[in-house]
């Protein structure tokens, strides 16, 4: 497993997270709707051409109207207006975005920041919650140190997920991030595919006695091992649509909770018996796209370029499984 350092971001919204060192010799945890349960899909490999929002919506339009879906963004309104929270390098660009005129861009730049974010909260959210995304990684890119994210917030305290690095959640919150996981130079750019995850029941990080989220790795149901036969590396330099997962457990004291992901359109893992939540409010309602690394406590940092760029395009949100954008 990783140890991996969270988020740190600006005092003045008290969204500093603790940092944690990198330990290059364990990999034991990574770093960093009402009450009545929602109608739980099922999360076992539907067929994108079958199942998928995406298949009624040809080039995305019309998506967002969709009753199943939260949130949608195609980036063509040339701006970032959609998004309540918007910090770092987001540069929105029109050099070849993955459809339409326009995409977003995160630079990271050695010495001037650690790249950029952008969060949206769709309250009060819901039980089983997919997010899909097309991405796109510089053709030189190396790793990054955290990526996009799920979270589950209190309905009083939309921040109530963040600041959290090195924490055992205790039932306020619960969160997944699918990231490229670089496992100590074991996997090549941009690293590995896992869900980065903070649950009850959780495993904490032996040596250091923190809770770091806990990496999960392809193929399931259990949480796996990186760098491992069943691993999924993204590629560089191209367009690729990433989806992940998250549906919580359906009573306090069940561990029937799952988590997911898929690239264009192919599920990579299927992950069970997880114990998210102890109170039935706490419903996934955030989405965190972001773009980040290059901090003191980066275990990457012998890797570090110059600068390094990630580009984002048509993204929604949704109560049931998207797939990719239909052509």
């Amino acid at each position: 497993m990783k140890t991996n350092a969270c988020l740190g971001w600006l005092a003045a919204l008290l969204f500093i997270s603790p940092i944690a060192p990198a330990d290059s010799s364990a990999l034991t945890a990574s770093e960093d709707e009402f009450k009545q349960a929602d109608p739980q899909p099922d999360a076992s490999k539907p067929d994108p051409a079958a199942s998928g929002i995406a298949t009624k919506y040809p080039g995305d339009v019309g998506i967002a109207n969709d009753p199943d879906v939260f949130f949608a963004d195609n980036f063509e309104s040339g701006d970032m207006q959609k998004w309540e929270q918007r910090r770092g390098r987001v540069v929105m660009v029109e050099d070849k975005p993955n459809s339409g005129h326009w995409c977003v861009q995160m630079p990271m730049e050695r010495g001037k920041n650690h790249g950029g974010d952008a969060i949206k909260w769709f309250m009060p959210g819901a039980d089983t919650v997919y997010a899909r995304l097309d991405v796109k990684f510089s053709p030189d890119y190396q790793y990054n140190h955290h990526f996009v994210w799920l979270g589950a917030t209190q309905s009083t305290n939309k921040w109530s997920a963040f600041g959290k690095a090195g924490l055992k959640p205790d039932g306020t919150y619960y969160s997944a991030g699918m990231e490229p996981w670089f496992a100590w130079g074991k996997n090549p750019p941009p690293g590995e595919l896992n869900l980065y995850t903070y649950y009850l029941e959780m495993e904490r990080d032996r040596k250091m006695d923190k809770y770091w989220g806990n990496g999960f790795f392809p193929p399931g149901p259990d949480k796996g091992t990186d760098a491992g036969k069943d691993r999924v590396i993204p590629p560089l330099n191209q367009w690729q649509c990433w989806e992940f997962m998250i549906q919580a457990n359906t009573a306090p004291d069940k561990a029937d909770g799952k988590q997911a992901m898929w690239l264009d359109g192919k599920q990579v893992a299927d992950f069970t018996g997880i114990r998210w939540r102890n109170d039935l409010d706490l419903k996934v309602n955030c989405f965190w796209l972001e773009h980040y690394g290059y901090d003191e406590s980066d275990p990457t940092k012998h890797y570090w370029k110059d600068s390094q760029s990630v580009w984002f395009d048509d993204r929604v949100v949704a109560r049931r499984y998207i797939g990719p954008i239909k052509r």
